[in-house]
């Protein structure tokens, strides 16, 4: 897991990121999706078997938990983490505000031909 903080422009009215800025060739970017988390709520408890995926919270506060521990990120500091392919993941908002997220997929296995999205075993 690979976790980046982002160098943003901040000033009272609120920040601008860009959270492409890090990759070379943003055609690469796939599976493009925003949404939200309401406290106390948990999304994901899969893997994605042949690509990464790289989350960003915009707003609130979530815990992405994995098989190589657990990280907070929050839109007060934004960041990007990256979870690469095969890698169980469960975001949940443990905050008292709804958390606003943004992933995408960056890498993905050249010719794989499998589920793009595996539930994992209940925990």
């Amino acid at each position: 897991m690979e976790h980046r903080t982002l160098d943003g422009h901040r000033d009272h009215r609120g920040y601008v990121i860009n959270p492409f800025a890090h990759l070379e060739n943003t055609g690469d970017i796939t599976n493009f999706h925003t949404f939200t988390i309401e406290p106390g709520h948990s999304r994901g408890n899969h893997f994605h078997p042949a690509r990464n995926e790289q989350v960003l919270v915009l707003a609130g506060e979530i815990s992405v938990e994995t098989s190589a521990g657990t990280r907070v990120l929050t839109g007060l500091s934004p960041s990007i983490l990256t979870i690469p392919g095969g890698m169980e993941h469960t975001f949940t908002n443990n905050s008292r505000e709804t958390a606003v997220v943004m992933c995408w997929s960056s890498q993905r296995e050249s010719g794989y031909e499998g589920e793009d999205t595996v539930r994992a075993a209940p925990r």
